[in-house]
């Protein structure tokens, strides 16, 4: 899975954004929700992460980058 860096937490914190240059699939680090926090829904086998809002431009950037890939996802 050769991952290609896109951007982390511009203030310094825990949250980064990678993209998977074969597959296009984004992977993303950051803080595990609270669990009573009732925005969660509990689902088997899966983690809840909170990325804060200051992360959107990266998040996009990771999509512009994966279109950029022209990989055929279909």
């Amino acid at each position: 899975m050769p991952l290609h860096f896109i951007g982390a937490d511009p203030v310094g914190g825990p949250a980064a954004v990678w993209v998977d240059t074969e597959t296009g699939d984004i992977v993303i680090k950051g803080l595990r929700a609270d669990p009573d926090n009732p925005r969660v829904v509990p689902f088997p086998g899966t983690d809840h992460i909170e990325l804060p809002d200051r992360m959107k431009p990266v998040l996009l950037e990771a999509v512009d980058f994966v279109e950029s890939l022209g990989l055929d996802l279909d």
